[in-house]
């Protein structure tokens, strides 16, 4: 019988891994090239990707030597001699949240205090955590320290709504880094971590030698799970995923091969490298389900926060139509959106949230939504990696242009749609479509370029549970939209006419279009239903309000 209970879910500490023979992902012959590092070294990932435990493999290392290393690439390769050193390990996601019993500072002393006094060292009491911070270092010899710093813009991004406090906060974070700047001699090796660059908090300026490694090919793959470490590492894992979704469903249709596609769908596809060499798999996600494959290929990365970290909230909620327009949001409902790019515009310093520049792509691309998708000589085309993130940031848009929950929405349109389409009864589904454009602001479907009408359909059929895909491309052209159940598979076509006056024009021409192209000759065995979907679009100049409907949905045979 597999054991479950060696799957490494929420274990970030390497000790734990070594300790209870849990399943350790093999990345330490990259830890040994960046741990002949002599300057410091600055990493960039969203959240849930495996960035403590990365740091915390360095603890071990600096701390203990390869004790707990046997049989891993730096033991056996024999990739690292080094001494051991006193590690100060300062995990600032700790202290993010406010508290008003306890000021901001006494709680950066009193982590300071315990990752000194868990080496044994007794960090000075000068009244004020600077000044302690640099009384200690001081007396240290040389090179003998060693310093990992996880998550430093964890207490920034949670007060970026609190001007005041962020201020505060950035300017003991400036003073720390520069104090750390003026005694680098004493530290053998310091290692960053974060997701967010944060402008005057002394990280970038102060460290004129800091080696960002976020955009390096040959640290691609240095958090995440790669292909080949989820063939190696979760074979058995898989294949147990494999026998009980078929048990659970009855049927034998779950293969090794299948689970494996449907991993790749669902959770593959991020790349952070400027050369688009490395891909990996989200490590939450897969561990997650693998653990639990009962339940099916679940959005756990949203499920579980990690696609809704505090900065892109605090900043939508609180700029939204201030910087950021809703009508510019609607253009985000095209998940298949690619913007071209470069490292630099991805990985800008911010100075404020109500920065009028404020990057908000580049926050998108941090936050883990965005990734690389391809690499060209001077730019990168950044999209959506995968499924799951696909449903979080169809979520996130769409709650905050119409103001409703998307489990409203579920509740709403679920029933009915799936009724209607059961049924085969499209003048009920004219009906629902009709008053999910109802759903949007006259604002925002005033400026409704054609594609948004697609996409809008394609967002909410998603979230009421058919798979979702645009633009589906066969020998013979692309339809619009496709969307399928267990049962069916729906093509459709949409038109969009300037005039009521055209509908049965239109409606005939995207008929036509799908008999021509044979949109519904496709290799499955599923009932094949193509649809021809006509949207009146029109702008009214004599003072009337402008019409958004859809005039016509029709089944091609």
């Amino acid at each position: 019988m597999i054991d479950l209970t060696k799957l490494p879910l929420s274990i970030t500490s390497f000790k734990e891994f070594s300790a209870n023979s849990m399943i350790y992902v093999d990345k330490t012959d990259l830890v040994a090239n960046l741990a002949c590092f002599r300057g410091p070294i600055f990493l960039s990932r969203p959240r849930r990707f495996g960035k403590s435990t990365l740091v915390s493999t360095f603890h071990e290392l600096f701390s203990n030597g390869l004790n707990r290393f046997k049989g891993l690439k730096i033991q056996t390769e024999n990739l690292w001699n080094d001494v051991t050193y006193k590690v100060i390990h300062v995990d600032f996601s700790r202290i993010k949240e406010d508290t008003e019993n306890r000021p901001f500072e006494d709680k950066f002393y009193l982590l300071l205090k315990l990752a000194f006094e868990t080496e044994n060292l007794s960090i000075a009491d000068e009244g004020d955590v600077i000044a302690s911070f640099a009384k200690t270092v001081e007396t240290a010899e040389d090179k003998s320290l060693v310093l990992l710093i996880d998550e430093y813009d964890a207490p920034l991004t949670a007060t970026m709504g609190d001007k005041k406090e962020f201020e505060k906060r950035r300017a003991l974070f400036s003073e720390f880094f520069s104090n750390v700047k003026s005694f680098s001699d004493k530290f053998r090796f310091i290692f960053i971590t974060g997701v967010t660059r944060y402008s005057n908090t002394s990280i970038f300026s102060a460290f004129n030698n800091i080696e960002d490694i976020s955009f390096e090919p040959d640290y691609g793959a240095i958090v995440g799970y790669t292909q080949t470490d989820l063939e190696l590492y979760f074979k058995k894992y898989i294949e147990n995923a494999a026998e009980t979704l078929n048990k659970k469903d009855k049927t034998n249709k779950y293969t090794y091969e299948r689970i494996l596609n449907e991993l790749k769908n669902n959770y593959d596809g991020y790349s952070f490298d400027e050369e688009c060499e490395h891909h990996v798999y989200n490590p939450w996600s897969i561990l997650n389900f693998l653990k639990k494959p009962q339940y099916g290929f679940k959005p756990y990365w949203l499920e579980t926060g990690g696609a809704k970290p505090s900065l892109l909230i605090n900043y939508l909620n609180n700029f939204i139509d201030k910087t950021v327009k809703k009508t510019e949001l609607v253009d985000y409902l095209n998940l298949e959106f690619i913007k071209r790019t470069d490292t630099a515009s991805l990985s800008p310093t911010i100075k404020s949230i109500e920065d009028k520049d404020f990057p908000f792509f580049a926050i998108l691309y941090q936050a883990g939504y965005f990734t690389i998708k391809s690499a060209h000589r001077k730019f990168l085309d950044v999209g959506l990696p995968n499924l799951e993130v696909k449903e979080a940031f169809a979520e996130l848009v769409l709650e905050k242009i119409t103001n409703k929950s998307v489990a409203s929405f579920s509740y709403t349109y679920e029933s009915s749609i799936t009724k209607a389409l059961k049924e085969k009864d499209f003048a009920s589904l004219k009906k629902e479509f009709n008053k999910i454009l109802n759903e949007f602001s006259y604002e925002s479907i005033h400026y409704f370029k054609e594609y948004a009408f697609r996409d809008i359909y394609k967002v909410i059929l998603q979230i009421i549970g058919y798979n979702t895909y645009t633009e589906y491309q066969t020998s013979m052209g692309r339809s619009d939209l496709c969307f399928e159940d267990d049962q069916h598979l729906y093509i459709c076509e949409f038109k969009i006419t300037d005039s009521a006056d055209s509908v049965k024009t239109k409606l005939k021409e995207a008929q036509k279009q799908i008999k021509e192209k044979s949109y519904g000759l496709r290799l499955t065995d599923k009932e094949v239903i193509a649809l021809a979907v006509v949207i009146i679009n029109e702008n009214k100049e004599d003072g009337h309000a402008p019409i958004r409907e859809v005039a016509a949905i029709e089944e091609a045979l």
